[in-house]
């Protein structure tokens, strides 16, 4: 069977783009449509000033021409869709519903549009948690007409709200939908979710490893992935974009392939790419500059240590086992432990040094605010 993207989406890490916070907990379905529209309650601030002790990043690039895509509900009515097409959009999720409670009004006409201005389709249904599984699942097969067509996307499940159930309850829900989807439409769903989402509300699954990832999270750089998915399919990288033929800000995708390969997915010929090799440097925030793998470094955020492995920064107890390390250095001026680049002026001998990692080092140029180890992340005259 082909991989289809869960759609059920489980949205909330997006960075600076998509805050770190967990997704809102709008948990009664929406009678206007509000709130239930992809990406609508995953936080959405970009960590990526973070670096060691401010998250693991697992940050994932395309594996090479990447193809733009939108995603939509009647919030984006009208759509001229021909003018969408020519702006370069390949392909568009469309909203079947929010829950039970609310039928999309545009579906049914978005669907049929976007077929015939030759804008691949795909069908996505915000997923609530505390309402009728089946019921769901059934809403998003009917809408198919109850039968997978080749060359659309396959269906996917937006879970981005837990319901106020449990990550054990909300990771089987998830399953019995996808599970039901499958079994009449003879495809795996696309999950659609975010990494801190899927981490702390879904408990990290790791069974739905085969369905296609869309990963939502709005950022300048490289999409940061959610265990066990080690790519993604499809990204919603910002709910900001603008396409000709739609009025105000709408949530972007992109496939990770070209416009052929999009097309061979659709057609359940082509497969998701292939994971990339992993990552061989970290992106030190307290170092400010990238470190191969093996190094420890003692973060400036909570004097804890973390070594990059495999390109994410992992906690450590101490630097033991570390092929390289870089600790606080402790100043007899100012009488306490500073993190790597702090700068002081030694009271012994007014001389400015920089804390490298390793030692205090000099010089320190105050025109530029920088030393041997960058620029200065503090500074303490005498």
């Amino acid at each position: 069977m082909r991989n289809c993207i869960l759609l059920w989406a489980l949205l909330s890490a997006c960075v600076a783009d998509v805050s770190s916070t967990t997704g809102g907990d709008d948990d009664g379905s929406d009678t206007d449509g509000g709130g239930g529209k992809a990406g609508g309650d995953l936080g959405s601030a970009d960590t990526s000033a973070g670096g060691e002790g401010n998250g693991m990043f697992a940050r994932v690039c395309a594996s090479g021409p990447t193809t733009p895509g939108i995603d939509v509900s009647y919030y984006e009515s009208p759509i001229n869709w021909t003018a969408v097409r020519n702006s370069g959009i390949r392909f568009a999720f469309i909203r079947v519903s929010d829950g039970t409670g609310f039928h999309d009004p545009k579906f049914a006409s978005y669907w049929t549009a976007a077929k015939a201005a030759g804008v691949i389709r795909g069908a996505y249904q915000f997923f609530r948690p505390n309402q009728s599984i089946t019921a769901q699942a059934d809403l998003l097969i009917n809408a198919l007409g109850g039968t997978y067509t080749p060359g659309d996307l396959p269906p996917v499940i937006d879970v981005e709200v837990t319901g106020s159930v449990s990550p054990a309850t909300l990771a089987a829900d998830v399953r019995v939908g996808v599970n039901r989807v499958k079994a009449a439409l003879g495809v795996d769903p696309i999950v659609y979710t975010g990494k801190y989402f899927w981490r702390d509300q879904v408990g990290g699954n790791t069974s739905f490893v085969s369905n296609s990832l869309w990963i939502a999270q709005y950022t300048s750089l490289c999409p940061d992935l959610p265990a066990p998915w080690a790519t993604w399919t499809f990204w919603q990288n910002t709910s900001t974009g603008t396409v000709p033929g739609i009025s105000g800000g709408l949530d972007l995708d992109k496939f990770n392939g070209t416009p052929d390969q999009l097309i061979a997915y659709a057609n359940g010929t082509g497969t998701t790419m292939p994971p990339p090799p992993p990552p061989t440097t970290c992106n030190s925030a307290t170092l400010d500059r990238d470190v191969p793998d093996g190094t420890c470094v003692q973060a400036a955020s909570d004097e804890s240590w973390y070594q990059c492995s495999g390109g994410m920064w992992v906690s450590q107890s101490s630097s033991a086992g570390c092929s390289d390390a870089y600790a606080w250095c402790q100043s007899g001026t100012l009488g306490k432990a500073v993190p790597p680049r702090t700068c002081v002026q030694d009271s012994d001998d007014s001389v400015w040094y920089q804390c490298d990692g390793k030692m205090w080092a000099s010089p320190v140029n105050r025109s530029t605010d920088s030393g041997p180890a960058g620029a200065c992340s503090s500074d303490h005259p005498l």
